[in-house]
């Protein structure tokens, strides 16, 4: 009932309208046609009474009970009634009664006679003595030689004019009847006419706010509610082309915000998070899906964060920060920086906080200026004693032999050390370059394991180790880049020959695993404490020579990091493992190159 409200709106105003219609329009008929009906009555009445007596008055005189045969003949069957009374007041006939029993006329409650017999037409209505019904009567005299000599009396009954004004009213209220049956079913077709499209727009309307964009409402014509069913159609297309355009710029946006390396979140003036990407979930090591909702300070436990955004919101400002943080036990470096939004909804953004790690920047920073300091060092004490041994040489001249002897070792040790070390350089150079391209052959297990005996044999005989050099199967063939892997085999035979003491032992094994290179370098040497396995891949980390037990024994500092470099260089990996006192074995994995 409520859903066609409308409708019984419509029906019920046009029915009541209909209504107001057919009651003012049947008043008016009722009136006219009641007075046209006693015009015409009157007149009928005046008509007859006029045509009576001109009748009796060509006949007169006649007997009395002629007149009254006439009389009860002439209107015998009418409801008029017909009386002839002659100048004394005596009746000569009736049409409905005997003249004999009927009173003289001449009388005072009769004005319509007296008015007769004065000459004048006249007419009354009263109760009749006679029958004891209400008559309306007309009254014509009669005249004879100018003399007025009788009356002609005709009378209306009322109940008869009031029975012609029911047949016109019942008449009237069947016709009202009809019409409003009629009325009602017009009321009914024009409701249900208008209430159609209207309830088709409603619905449509309805299912566009609820969000269905695929509705549309079919009304035919070119009336206003045609015209309102278009323009809601327009407008529906309109907002589905809308909403596609926002909805297609805001997944561009959120696959670009997602997709940044930096991390960046979105917070309301609450503090809540709008927004955080995959990078600031990773960055903080949180879940970006359960993040949105939350406050900053229930998904976020890293205070400089905090501090940040809490500064930007207060001061308005754009505030940045470097921070260091530890996040799954690794430590990072994270540059922050916090913008306060304007003239956005209340709900909407009012800080966005973007980070950026740059944990690598910092630690090659922080290398660069280690590799200096280190460098620096390093280069000292081979310069410094070079100094002091031609310093010597410049004082002696030649004069002192013996002098000669002891320094020339000297500036032969530190002038090699210092080559060893230009050496690396250039090598680590060329390996971190990154125009450098690798140069990709088929290298022929045999070949490797020739190469580094040639190389390394005399070194190990010189010291008494034994050296041994072999591949699973000789003849097998890598693809992969000779130079890089000829500095792999280069720095770990040179470090395991150099920290092995005599009669030690160093193992080199190479084999094909699965389409990698398995080099494997094992000795017999110091080793390496287990608080430093991981430091010693760093540029000029060396250990100390008290650790190694040769005071004599120095290194670079560079042989292991050109290894680390190298393998990684060549989409490798390194491991070690090491015990002080027993010896250290280096395992380097390297994938086949594909052209």
């Amino acid at each position: 009932m409520i859903r066609h409200r409308f409708f019984w709106k419509l029906f019920a105003g046009n029915l009541l309208l209909m209504a107001i219609i057919l009651s003012v329009g049947g008043v008016l008929s009722y009136r006219h046609l009641n007075a046209d009906y006693q015009r015409e009555n009157t007149e009928d009445q005046h008509r007859m009474a006029r045509i009576s007596q001109l009748h009796f008055q060509h006949s007169w005189p006649r007997p009395a009970s002629e007149i009254d045969v006439e009389c009860k003949q002439m209107f015998g069957d009418s409801p008029m009634r017909m009386t002839v009374i002659d100048a004394d007041g005596r009746v000569l006939g009736d049409s409905q009664a005997d003249p004999l029993t009927m009173e003289n006329h001449k009388t005072d409650d009769r004005p319509e006679v007296l008015d007769a017999l004065q000459g004048k037409e006249s007419q009354d209505t009263r109760s009749s003595e006679t029958l004891g019904v209400e008559f309306r009567y007309f009254a014509e005299p009669i005249r004879k030689d100018n003399k007025i000599v009788g009356v002609v009396r005709v009378a209306m009954p009322i109940r008869a004019i009031a029975e012609g004004r029911a047949v016109i009213r019942n008449a009237l209220l069947w016709a009202a009847l009809a019409a409003v049956a009629v009325a009602v079913v017009i009321a009914g077709l024009l409701g249900w006419i208008w209430h159609r499209p209207l309830e088709q727009i409603t619905r449509t309307a309805r299912a566009v706010a609820a969000g269905d964009l695929t509705a549309k409402a079919h009304v035919r014509g070119s009336d206003e509610l045609s015209q309102l069913a278009t323009a809601l159609n327009e407008m529906r297309q309109n907002l589905a082309a809308q909403i596609d355009t926002i909805t297609s710029q805001r997944e561009h946006l959120s696959a670009v915000v997602q997709n940044l390396r930096e991390g960046v979140i979105a917070l309301d003036g609450q503090g809540h998070i709008v927004l955080m990407n995959k990078s600031a979930a990773d960055m903080l090591d949180a879940d970006a899906g359960d993040a949105t909702g939350q406050y900053i300070q229930t998904v976020v436990r890293v205070p400089g964060v905090l501090d940040v955004f809490n500064q930007a919101d207060e001061t308005g400002k754009s505030v940045g920060r470097q921070v260091e943080v530890i996040i799954g036990n690794v430590q990072r470096t994270l540059d922050l920086h916090a913008a306060k939004v304007s003239g956005t909804a209340p709900d909407g953004i009012a800080v966005l906080l973007v980070l950026r790690d740059i944990t690598e920047i910092a630690r090659a920073a922080a290398m660069k200026a280690d590799f200096a300091a280190n460098a620096s060092h390093e280069l000292r004490t081979p310069l410094a004693t070079l100094r002091a041994a031609v310093d010597s040489l410049l004082h002696t001249q030649g004069e002192e032999p013996e002098n000669l002897s002891r320094i020339l070792p000297i500036l032969d040790r530190h002038v090699a050390r210092l080559e060893d070390m230009t050496k690396d350089l250039l090598d680590l150079n060329i390996i971190e370059t990154a125009r450098q391209q690798l140069r990709t052959e088929k290298i022929e297990l045999a070949s490797l394991v020739g190469w580094a005996e040639e190389r390394f044999a005399q070194a190990a005989g010189d010291k008494n180790i034994e050296l041994k050099i072999a591949a699973d199967q000789p003849a097998s063939v890598f693809e992969s880049d000779r130079t890089l892997i000829q500095l792999i085999l280069q720095n770990l035979l040179d470090n395991a020959i150099k920290f092995t003491p005599a009669d030690g032992r160093v193992e080199c094994d190479l084999r094909l695993e699965d389409k990698h290179l398995r080099i494997q370098v094992r000795d017999t040497g110091c080793g390496i404490p287990a608080e430093m396995t991981e430091r010693v891949f760093e540029r000029f980390f060396q250990i100390e020579p008290s650790r190694t037990g040769d005071t004599k024994v120095r290194g670079t500092g560079l042989g292991l990091a050109i290894v680390k470099h190298a393998t990684e260089r060549l989409g490798g990996s390194v491991t070690l493992d090491s015990e002080p006192g027993k010896g250290t074995t280096v395992i380097v994995s390297i994938p086949k190159i594909s052209d």
